[in-house]
């Protein structure tokens, strides 16, 4: 059985009829897709799923299998951004609307869900799904009632039956359904909250509240780590020659819940800065640091950091950052916390007024715990 599916998934994988044929996608697109395919690593994983792979750019836009290794079932999707309004019965189906006037019934085969019927179709060993997901809800009237756009997730054998019975034709006619008429109950509309223009610091959040609640002492490295999975997600799928067998399809378009569970084990291995400073504000204290600037310079840290988790640092931030390593590396190390600081504020004050003692400090003191740590 195992070994029939994998057969499958290559040929479908490698043939022309069925290969990524999710349409072309400029810088925008491609980025919106990557950030999905890695938020939804993060929604599986949270939600205790055994296994998985997710294959980019070799089956539609993105296919998630539910093993690595031996693989049952795989949902395929198509990840299409969109700058304005919602998507009409005609870009998503190519047909005519029931009222409207008729158009040929096989124009479904070009569309993106013809495209996507098509590749679902293929597999007979795999249990297979199909999604058009998208940032823009799916403007196609109900059999409730009730409009596709109002729905996250929704079957298309749920649509109004005057839209159920054209798509039907028309996918019978294009031979994308069986014999028995095409099941639609196997193809879903989907709509993300993931945002076109800013999906970065949408992600970051979501593995904020991931590691959040997995391993609490590393959340505030939430960006480090999207920003490292993302470098290792972008090369996947740039290779377009055939590939041989599924070990192949794996290198060249995969990313497992093996690997995402490496990564995370890699970050753990780092310190905890905000945990580093409760040891250096008891440093502080010890030698006669006021209560008050104590406390506030927490406040100011515990801020700092949480832009810096969600990407919302200033450049006025950044360029307090770059002097403060600069004055890192010049100054001579010293036994005593206290004087260093002072001595570090009275240098970088002049150049950054519009910042208060407290940030100035708070600032200083995580990029000083970052350069000890770097070097541990």
């Amino acid at each position: 059985m195992a070994g029939e599916a994998l057969k499958e998934l290559v040929y479908v994988a490698t043939s022309s009829e069925y290969a990524e044929v999710g349409g072309s996608h400029n810088q925008k697109g491609i980025e919106f897709q990557r950030h999905w395919g890695l938020m939804r690593m993060f929604e599986l994983a949270e939600a205790g799923q055994a296994d998985f792979l997710m294959l980019f750019e070799a089956i539609q836009d993105i296919a998630v299998l539910d093993s690595a290794t031996s693989p049952k079932a795989i949902a395929v999707y198509q990840v299409k951004k969109k700058d304005r309004k919602e998507w009409t019965w005609g870009e998503l189906t190519g047909l005519h609307a029931p009222s409207a006037k008729a158009k040929p019934l096989d124009v479904v085969k070009r569309s993106p869900i013809g495209k996507l019927y098509e590749t679902v179709s293929a597999f007979s060993t795999l249990t297979s799904s199909g999604r058009f997901l998208s940032n823009a809800g799916c403007d196609v009237p109900l059999a409730s009632g009730q409009n596709a756009a109002a729905h996250a997730s929704v079957p298309l054998s749920a649509l109004a039956d005057a839209q159920r019975k054209v798509l039907t034709s028309g996918l019978i006619l294009s031979d994308a359904g069986s014999g028995s008429g095409p099941d639609l109950s196997r193809i879903f509309f989907e709509r993300t909250d993931l945002p076109v223009n800013t999906p970065g610091p949408h992600v970051v959040g979501v593995a904020h509240r991931f590691l959040a609640k997995r391993s609490p002492r590393h959340a505030g490295q939430a960006q480090s780590l999207v920003e490292s999975l993302l470098t290792k997600i972008a090369p996947l799928g740039t290779r377009t020659e055939p590939c041989v067998d599924f070990d192949e399809v794996k290198a060249r378009h995969g990313y497992s819940l093996a690997e995402f569970s490496a990564a995370l084990g890699e970050l753990e291995k780092i310190p905890d800065v905000i945990e580093l400073l409760t040891v250096w504000v008891a440093k502080l204290a010890s030698e006669g640091m006021d209560f008050l600037e104590l406390t506030r310079m927490q406040v100011a840290a515990a801020s700092i950091y949480q832009r810096q988790v969600m990407g919302t640092v200033s450049a006025a931030e950044t360029a307090l950052a770059y002097d403060c390593d600069a004055y890192l590396l010049a100054a001579e190390p010293s036994a005593k916390l206290l004087p260093f600081f002072y001595e570090a504020y009275k240098a970088l004050a002049p150049n950054h007024s519009d910042f208060r003692k407290a940030e100035i400090l708070a600032n200083f003191a995580l990029r000083a715990i970052i350069k000890c740590a770097a070097q541990t």
